[in-house]
This record gives C-alpha cells, structure tokens and sequence, in this order.
C-alpha cells in the first residue's frame, strides 16, 4: 500500500509540474528533464506512468477537453436549459474557440499538439466525443469515417485559427465562431437546415455563463 501511494504521489506531481509548463511554456519547449526537475521525479518515471511526453501532454489535454464539457453541462443544469447533444456540442465550441482566441498560452499548446502530430499519435477524447455525437444525431459512420471527422477537424481548426491569427482571415471573433461551428456541422454531415438553428440558438445560451481556461489550463466557471 505504501508503495502504491508514493507511486500514485509521483504520478501526479509529474502530472501537476508538466500542466504548470505546458502552460508557461507550450508544449514543445518543455522538456522530460524539465517536468523532471520541476516535479523532482526521476525522468524515466514519465515514460514508465505515461508511456512518453507526448502521452502526458494528450492526458492534460484529454482533462482540459473533458473538463470544458463538464463545466458547459454543470451550467446548463444549473440555468435549467434543455439541450440535444448536437446545441450543446455547439456551445463547447464556442467556449473553445473564445479561450483559444483569448488565451494564448492555451492555443501555443493546443498548436503545439498539433504541430507535432500528438494528437494524431496518441489517443484523444474528441474521436470519442464525435463518435458519441454521430450517434445522437443518427448517423451510423464507421469507425473509420468518425477518426476521419475527428482528425479533419483538428486540422481544420489549426489552419482557420492559425489564418485568422495572422490577419488572412477578416472577420469579428464572432463572425469566425459562427463559421467554425458551420465547418463543424458540415464536417459531420448534418442536415444543413439545422446549421442556422444551432448557430444562434448556441450563441444565444452561451451568453449566459462563462466557461474560461486559466492559469495551469484551471477551468473557472461562473453565470
């Protein structure tokens, strides 16, 4: 039991040290020696608890993906607001694009991932996540045609934001929202005249509360 407990200890100070750097300094510039100093572990635990970087840098953003759905679904209770899969989907979007617009430390992680190729090597919560919503919606997709959804769309989001960033896309940060959940939409095949629904209904309930990453990726919810 001993041995469990400080083995569990330091899993999670690695866990804790490495969300901390990740944050202060993407992804790509932390190193295992880093994680390693910061959470005074050996370096060879975090491939012996996470299998490599790149399996604890999808686990931190697993948690931060599973958190923001959490949260959205906490204040949708709480605001007493009946939702399908599909509108609330469409909210977590919205969430997720304003922190990435808002929060640079999160989207130099979330490029960071992308740029290289974690998310498309290790296992992320968004294929589950689609998969869950194409059965919601009645779509009998393959296993195949959802990781294919699942990974256009990580894609997809890097490219748009990546462009809008530099100035080649010109448009309110609403206007980009509104566009990137269309993009979803059709992505997934959805019957196009739900698009404008979801749009405004989305918009117009994610008003109501806030959803925000902060410091260490700490998801902070308020009405």
């Amino acid at each position: 039991m001993g041995k469990y407990k400080v083995g569990k200890e330091t899993k999670e100070k690695i866990y804790e040290a490495s969300k901390a750097l990740f944050y202060e300094n993407g992804y790509t510039n932390t190193t295992c020696l880093k994680i390693a100093k910061e959470s005074g572990a050996n370096v060879g635990l975090i491939n012996y608890y996470y299998g490599s970087k790149g399996g604890l840098g999808i686990e931190v953003y697993n948690d931060i993906m599973s958190s923001i759905k959490s949260r959205v679904s906490e204040k949708l209770a709480e605001l007493n607001i009946e939702t399908t899969l599909l509108l609330q989907t469409a909210v977590e979007w919205r969430v997720l694009n304003n922190n990435m617009r808002f929060n640079k430390n999160f989207s130099r992680f979330y490029y960071d991932l992308l740029s290289e190729n974690v998310l498309y090597k290790e296992q992320s919560v968004m294929t589950e996540f689609y998969r869950k919503l194409a059965l919601s919606c009645d779509l009998h997709y393959s296993e195949f045609e959802i990781a294919f959804i699942s990974f256009a769309s990580a894609g997809a989001t890097q490219g748009i934001n990546l462009a809008y960033d530099a100035g080649l896309i010109d448009c309110s940060s609403q206007d980009f929202i509104n566009a990137s959940i269309h993009l979803l939409l059709t992505n997934m095949g959805i019957n196009p005249e739900l698009n404008d629904h979801i749009i405004n209904e989305s918009y117009e309930i994610e008003k109501k509360f806030s959803v925000r990453i902060e410091k260490n990726f700490t998801i902070i919810s308020s009405i």
